[in-house]
């Protein structure tokens, strides 16, 4: 299997630098047993790249007891850092109705993509649309290795109170409600990568009405 292949077209050079830093060391290392929430790391990647990444998960369908996930992270410059399928456990929380469509690679396993998605989220601030919901679902190695997580959806309900934007009653807030409000264009789909791209767009406006 040719993990490439996962990653979006759309990927800049500093995306690149990234994802394949993450790739060489993630196939030589192992990951220590003992992380603490959102540290920082000993090992960082040596890239000119945003520390910044925003990320979607979502839930994909279901496989016997196997559950699929798409993971995309986004950088600051748009870049699609990567877009990936991985077989998971099944989350007890998420309930599918149907299995997935059609894969264009064999998703990966947990464990690899936990070691990738250490390596790729080493010393970054992730940015989730619900930092709850999402970053539940992220492996612990981004976890462990991530500087932090922050909370589009919060931050958007505080900027849309200090501006005066009329927000929906019913709660929470979606992202299509956000972007709507915000006069941004709205989702094409659900695919994970182009709601990172979103939330991107969405965090970049409220730094510059902020």
């Amino acid at each position: 299997m040719n993990i490439s292949a996962l990653f979006s077209r759309n990927m800049g050079h500093s995306g690149q630098a990234r994802i394949a830093w993450a790739l060489r060391v993630g196939a030589t290392s192992s990951l220590p047993q003992d992380r603490a929430p959102f540290g920082r790391r000993k090992f960082r990647p040596d890239c000119r790249s945003s520390e910044r990444l925003y990320f979607n998960v979502r839930s994909f369908g279901s496989v016997g007891r196997d559950h699929i996930l798409q993971y995309a992270f986004v950088d600051d410059r748009g870049n699609v850092v990567m877009s990936a399928f991985v077989r998971a456990a099944a989350p007890g929380a998420l309930l599918l109705g149907s299995p997935p469509g059609d894969l264009a690679a064999e998703p990966l396993d947990e464990a690899r993509f936990d070691d990738v998605a250490a390596m790729l989220c080493a010393g970054a601030t992730l940015v989730a649309y619900q930092r709850v919901l999402q970053g539940g679902l992220l492996p612990r190695g981004a976890v462990g290795s991530a500087a932090s997580l922050d909370c589009a959806w919060r931050r958007f309900q505080q900027t849309a109170r200090r501006i005066g934007l009329s927000t929906p009653a019913r709660e929470p807030i979606t992202l299509h409600d956000a972007l709507a409000l915000a006069g941004l264009p709205p989702l094409e789909s659900e695919d994970a990568a182009l709601r990172a791209l979103s939330i991107r767009a969405l965090w970049r406006w409220m730094d510059e009405v902020d």
